[in-house]
């Protein structure tokens, strides 16, 4: 009986799972989506939960400037502190907010 095993050359673009790579996150197109479906009909200048409202770009960069957006999406099931209030955010839509933060903030 013989085992056979091979390897081949994998780039990066193959190691990706389900999952569209993302050279730099802007707030237009990648995180305002994310904001006017999770976070609006609570925080808007109509009704802004917590005395927050996220209906600018400026509006939301200083909430995450502040840390208080990453802080409240970051927390687990369960925590009474967690936004959007009773369930936690898909990780991919995290994980593009915290890529915005460290892109720098970018607007378009």
């Amino acid at each position: 009986m013989s085992l056979f095993i091979s390897c081949s050359e994998t780039s990066p673009e193959d190691l990706v799972n389900d999952r569209t790579i993302i050279e730099t996150v802007k707030y237009n197109t990648d995180v305002f989506p994310i904001v006017e479906s999770q976070c609006l009909s609570c925080h808007n200048d109509n009704f802004a939960s917590g005395n927050n409202s996220y209906s600018t770009y400026a509006q939301f960069r200083e909430a995450t400037e502040n840390g208080n957006v990453i802080d409240r999406i970051t927390r687990e099931e369960g925590d009474p502190l967690l936004m959007p209030q009773g369930r936690r955010l898909p990780q991919n839509s995290i994980d593009l907010i915290l890529q915005w933060q460290t892109d720098g903030y970018l607007e378009n």
